[in-house]
């Protein structure tokens, strides 16, 4: 079984990198400012951070194949166990208690 191909996370740098722009225009930032470098510094984290979510959170179609595999183990499981089970008649359950009573008497009494 293959894996199903992971889709393209959108890449939304062009519409960050357009926001900043439009937000140093805005506040009049300068190039050597020290905000910038604070900018680029939260883009590496959220770089990493991105990375590591997408390594460890499995695709939602994965996901969904995992509960399909796991729905039809159930199903098979309870056809199973229902042909399975055996229902023991009443005089039979209560022979076997009482002579499991009377045993543990005998037991007790002669230990």
């Amino acid at each position: 079984m293959s894996a199903p191909e992971k889709p393209t996370p959108p890449d939304f740098d062009d519409d960050f990198l357009q926001a900043i722009t439009e937000w140093r225009k805005k506040n009049k930032v300068a190039d050597d400012d020290t905000i910038l470098l604070l900018m680029d510094l939260f883009r590496i984290h959220q770089i990493h951070w991105d990375a590591l979510r997408d390594r460890q959170m499995p695709s939602l179609d994965e996901f969904r194949a995992d509960i399909a595999v796991l729905v039809e183990a159930t199903t098979l499981l309870k056809a199973k166990a229902s042909k399975e089970a055996r229902a023991v008649d009443l005089p039979a359950a209560s022979f076997a208690a009482l002579a499991a009573a009377l045993a543990g008497f005998l037991i007790g009494k002669f230990l």
